[in-house]
This record gives structure tokens, sequence and C-alpha cells, in this order.
């Protein structure tokens, strides 16, 4: 009767033992999977049990166009160049216009920077404060 005893403790103590191994290896199951990028697919639990991802796992997410969706345009057509571009007397005359506003801003500023500037007023006296007196 001794033995039957101690052999029930041990089947307790042993099934405690597996409830503990089941409480370590579970967060660390899920742990791991979280690891993994299907678990933003199918969740986490779809990642522990290998459920197939609803992505497609295509390596470029670039497909041909079949022509089923017509209001995006076709990336395989090229526009014409366009005929609205400056020449290059255009161009060098809003140069020579920049150049000149530059020049006149630099005129500007030496004209400003040589304006003469008062003199501050000279810093008053500290005042004689007494208790007492006013």
């Amino acid at each position: 009767m001794v033995t039957g005893s101690q052999d029930s403790v041990r089947g307790i103590a042993a099934a405690g033992r597996a409830v503990g191994a089941l409480i370590v290896a579970m967060p660390m199951v899920f742990g791991l999977s979280a690891c993994s990028d299907r678990a933003l697919d199918t969740g986490l639990l779809g990642a522990v049990t290998g459920e197939p991802s609803p992505v497609s796992d295509n390596s470029s997410p670039i497909r041909g166009m079949t022509g089923e969706r017509t209001d995006y345009p076709n990336l395989g057509t090229v526009p014409p160049r366009p005929t609205d571009l400056s020449t290059e007397a255009q161009r060098q005359q809003a140069m020579d216009r920049l150049a000149e506003d530059r020049a006149a801003s630099r005129r500007t500023r030496e004209q400003t920077e040589a304006i003469q500037m008062p003199e501050p007023l000279p810093v008053p006296p500290k005042p004689d404060l007494r208790p007492g007196r006013s």
C-alpha cells in the first residue's frame, strides 16, 4: 500500500513536470513563430500550425498587363517628347536676369551695411536703494 501511494505521488509529480514543460514550451513556440514572416499573413496561431499563406509567393510584385483594367496607364507605352521647351537663347536671357538680380541684391546689401548706426545710450548707474529712504 505504501508503494501504491508513492506511485501516485510520482505520477502527480510527472504530470506536474509535464504541465510545467508545457508552460515553458508554449511561449517559446509562439515566440519563435512570431519571428516568421508568415505570422503577419496567417496570424500567430496560423504560423504555429503551418496554414498556407493567403498572400501570393511570387518573387516579383510586378505583373504583366492583361488588358482587363483600362483605368491604369500602360507603362509599356512612352508619351511623345514635349515640344514647348525653351531655347538656348531664352535660357541664357533668364540666367542673365538672375545675375542682374543677384548684383542688385548685393548692391542693396552694401548700401544697407554702409548706413551708420547711432551709438547706443550709456548704461545708467545703479540706483542707490536704501531701506527707509525714498
